[in-house]
């Protein structure tokens, strides 16, 4: 099963099932992003599923609110190191959905950890 990942927003993210290029689930949580890591876990929750039934994660990098872009790709960075899981990410500048993300196969590419996408320079206060 791959899990979705997307925070382009700082006051949600949203998550989703994905099975052979099929949207199975999706799911938005109004959520800051110090809550990314407890709607994961209620996510998982929700779907009765554990960790360990993510095959790979799929994650929009961005562009979108820094912070947003920067917590949920470390926290999937996190989560694929640990469970030794590849990372697939998606520039997603035209705020597609998922099924449009996953039809136009706009991946960058599978690898190790994904990389947080601005859309101006980075100003970290």
């Amino acid at each position: 099963m791959e899990l979705f990942v997307c925070a382009q927003d700082i006051q949600s993210i949203t998550f989703g099932l994905v099975r052979d290029q099929e949207v199975l689930f999706e799911k938005t949580y109004d959520a800051s992003p110090e809550r990314y890591l407890f709607s994961l876990e209620q996510f998982f929750s929700e779907q009765k599923m554990s960790p360990a039934d993510v095959s790979r994660i799929l994650i929009v990098t961005g562009p979108g609110s820094f912070t947003a872009s920067r917590v949920s790709v470390t926290m999937v960075n996190t989560f694929a190191f640990v469970h030794s899981v590849p990372v697939v990410s998606f520039e997603n500048a035209e705020r597609l959905s998922l099924a449009e993300l996953l039809a136009q196969k706009k991946a960058q590419g599978e690898s190790v950890f994904a990389v947080p996408t601005y859309d101006r320079p980075p100003n970290i206060t």
